[in-house]
């Protein structure tokens, strides 16, 4: 007889201080003890599904004794009202997803793993009441754990963030975040960490946060997840408002995402180097879709699908260090300026924007207010190529700034199609100071090659 932990919950284990065994393990001399492989039932210790005092003192206990023969704790259906628990070493901690509920006691973190090598927790259910906590409090608030294993839990109303990881390694996988005050998920200076296929609705500033102290490689993956409905209660010029937001992070994948409805921007990337965004979807959002920016060396924007922004994608900030792009492949349409909180003028109004070292290739943009492709800002404008694009219903097909002395950019190839301002156009802080470069040469934008592109 094979029993599995589903099984378990199925027969109503929960319930009894001890497991069921075959008949051969019945007869053997050992006793019989509420372990196994199975795990500990937490009511043994006193924990009562709905009861209405605090349960901490009772839920630590049973956590120690777990963790001390090896065995997960099994908690039963119902909710629980405890804050502040110490997660032991190599703690395992089970609940029937949707139905066990831990409830924060005082607006306090309700669980807390710190200095661990390893801890799992599966099928929990956090609630934390909505009660204001301190900025990046989290529901579960993990530091310095080794490998970290979230899965099938939920996080809901909490005073600041549900999730908090420092310094952690592990996954965090399949989750469900909503209706947070800040943040679903805050991770800082991580190890490698895959925050996969979660849920995440209705947060007040963002949606999956990876940062670090100082820049340097972290390495983190971020795959396949929903972000839905990211506001920006805090206000800020772009630290808020984000689906997914990446700072001084190196070496992050974000990939495959689905992220809807943000006050910003859908991805953005502040000083991370190596950072790559690859085959995520975006709908509406107030800024840019995709952004990459300040000091950043390395960034690839690649596969993706954007719609319903003020701007499309950005490599920006060459002034802060922000160079080496590439952005291919994608496709941007329905680009409008827009209004934003921080500034008087309207704002975007171009499918993708880059500053230095950058190739612009493959993308397909259509329906744009302004522009399809600007290359440079004032001075910002060095070494750059947009060829083979597609450009349809825009301003400007392409605009190139002739602010520099020095200058160094190729369109090719691209075909551009119904841009009432002109296929390609020189400008200086954003007006036009040339006309249509794919029909006459001009003086003024020396250092820029144009060479077949197909316009009509």
């Amino acid at each position: 007889m094979v029993l599995s932990r589903r099984g378990v919950l199925a027969m109503g284990l929960f319930g009894t201080a001890s497991v069921v065994l075959p008949a051969h393990a019945q007869s053997r001399a050992t006793p019989a003890g509420p372990l196994g492989h199975l795990g500990l039932d937490a009511s043994q210790f006193g924990l009562r599904p709905g009861a209405t005092e605090d349960q901490s003192r009772q839920m630590q206990a049973a956590l120690k004794q777990a963790a001390a023969r090896g065995a997960p704790l099994l908690l039963p259906p119902g909710r629980y009202r405890i804050g502040g628990i110490a997660l032991p070493e190599n703690a395992r901690v089970v609940g029937v997803p949707g139905e066990t509920h831990l409830v924060t006691a005082s607006g306090q973190p309700v669980l807390i793993a710190r200095n661990l090598g390893r801890a799992e927790l599966t099928g929990l259910s956090f609630d934390g009441l909505d009660i204001p906590a301190a900025q990046r409090s989290g529901l579960l608030a993990a530091e310095n754990v080794g490998e970290l294993t979230v899965s099938g839990c939920a996080f809901t109303k909490a005073g600041s963030v549900g999730l908090t990881l420092d310094r952690c390694g592990g996954r965090v996988s399949a989750n469900r975040f909503g209706g947070m005050r800040d943040a679903a998920l805050f991770a800082i200076d991580s190890k490698g960490l895959t925050i996969d296929q979660n849920r995440v609705e209705d947060c007040g500033n963002n949606g999956i946060q990876v940062w670090r102290n100082q820049p340097g490689d972290d390495g983190s993956i971020v795959r396949g997840n929903h972000v839905f409905r990211i506001r920006t209660d805090g206000g800020g010029s772009g630290q808020n408002g984000n689906g997914i937001s990446v700072y001084r992070a190196g070496g992050v994948i974000i990939e495959g995402n689905q992220i809807r409805d943000c006050a910003m921007t859908f991805i953005r990337n502040n000083s991370g180097s190596g950072v790559q965004m690859l085959g995520n979807q975006g709908r509406r959002c107030g800024e840019v879709g995709l952004y990459s920016e300040f000091a950043f060396e390395g960034a690839i924007i690649a596969n993706n699908l954007v719609e319903d922004c003020a701007a499309g994608a950005t490599m920006t900030n060459l002034d802060h260090g922000g160079r080496l792009a590439v952005c291919a492949n994608n496709i941007i349409r329905r680009i409008r300026r827009a209004s934003m909180p921080y500034t008087k003028d309207p704002v975007g109004g171009f499918g993708i924007h880059v500053e230095a070292e950058a190739a612009i290739t493959g993308n397909v943009i259509e329906d744009v207010s302004d522009v399809g492709i600007a290359l440079g800002w004032s001075w910002g404008m060095r070494n750059l190529a947009a060829t083979g694009n597609v450009i349809r219903k825009t301003a400007i097909g392409i605009s190139v700034s002739l602010v520099p002395k020095e200058r160094n950019a190729l369109i090719a190839n691209n075909v551009i199609a119904e841009a009432r301002d002109g296929a390609v156009i020189g400008t200086e802080y954003g007006k036009p100071v040339t006309g249509d470069l794919t029909k006459a040469p001009d003086a003024r934008a020396s250092g820029v090659m144009v060479a077949n592109n197909a316009v009509r």
